[in-house]
């Protein structure tokens, strides 16, 4: 862990996954807990920054989904791991330069 590293933790994360074509759902109308964590630290060269993102989900399978073959059932959690991967990533590229920047002004001000 990098000292002069900043946090990063999702509150209700919630990436509107896509079971079937068309239909979104609410993770947690899916009863699945999604955390992602991150971490941003200065690069080598100090010109940029340099991160860690990553996601843990949990949760039981509605009833529907108990029902589906097991390989349909693979096909349908690796679709829903890749949606809150790009997600997640999309969100953290989205917003973590701002806050990376807030954090160094802060970081600075209290030196």
């Amino acid at each position: 862990c990098n000292d002069d590293a900043m946090k990063l933790e999702s509150v209700a994360f919630d990436p509107n996954i896509q079971i079937l074509p068309g239909v979104g759902v609410s993770a947690d109308s899916l009863g699945i807990l999604i955390d992602v964590v991150g971490e941003l630290y200065p690069s080598a060269d100090g010109k940029g920054v340099d991160g860690k993102i990553g996601f843990v989900s949990s949760g039981e399978l509605p009833p529907p989904m108990r029902l589906l073959p097991e390989p349909a059932l693979r096909s349908s959690l690796s679709t829903i791991n890749k949606t809150i991967a790009n997600f997640a990533i999309s969100s953290f590229q989205k917003g973590a330069r701002t806050k990376f920047r807030e954090f160094l002004k802060a970081a600075e001000m209290s030196r």
